[in-house]
């Protein structure tokens, strides 16, 4: 018994024909995307908020905050290239501006936010308003009365 398997042509998914269409005329540098991955992390006394900014100059990342939105804006410029090194064979590297805007999910205090880069990351530091932060209720405990009675 032949089983008949249906196979998507190539030129049908678009990225592929690009990919191909690029090759063709030795266009290998791709775009990255507008973004880059970042996480948002909470705890009791902040937000804090990671961003691979690899490649990025420190100096040239603008971060603001507005009502309640953290957007984080770089760019990394593009080597020249007509460079003495030689002829690129591979040029995956992106350059560009990336964009990022992110709505926070609670109340941040905008005058305390920090922000620093180490290894690539930046981090930055959405510390609470002080009213939305938990507040811990120490619990005591009552002594029972007892009652005498008077004899007389």
């Amino acid at each position: 018994m032949a089983y008949m398997i249906r196979r998507t042509p190539y030129w049908r998914n678009q990225y592929n024909l690009e990919r191909a269409m690029n090759r063709f005329f030795d266009l290998d540098s791709e775009q990255l995307p507008s973004g880059f991955p970042l996480d948002v992390i909470e705890n009791d006394q902040e937000y804090v908020v990671k961003a691979n900014v690899a490649g990025f100059d420190p100096e040239k990342i603008e971060i603001t905050y507005d009502d309640n939105t953290l957007s984080i804006k770089g760019e990394i410029t593009e080597e020249n290239v007509e460079s003495v090194e030689g002829k690129y064979h591979i040029r995956e590297r992106g350059f560009g501006s990336f964009y990022r805007s992110i709505s926070m999910p609670g109340v941040i205090d905008a005058d305390k936010i920090t922000a620093n880069t180490e290894n690539g990351v930046l981090v930055v530091h959405l510390p609470k308003k002080p009213e939305t932060q938990p507040k811990k209720i120490a619990v005591t405990t009552q002594q029972a009365k007892t009652v005498v009675e008077h004899k007389e």
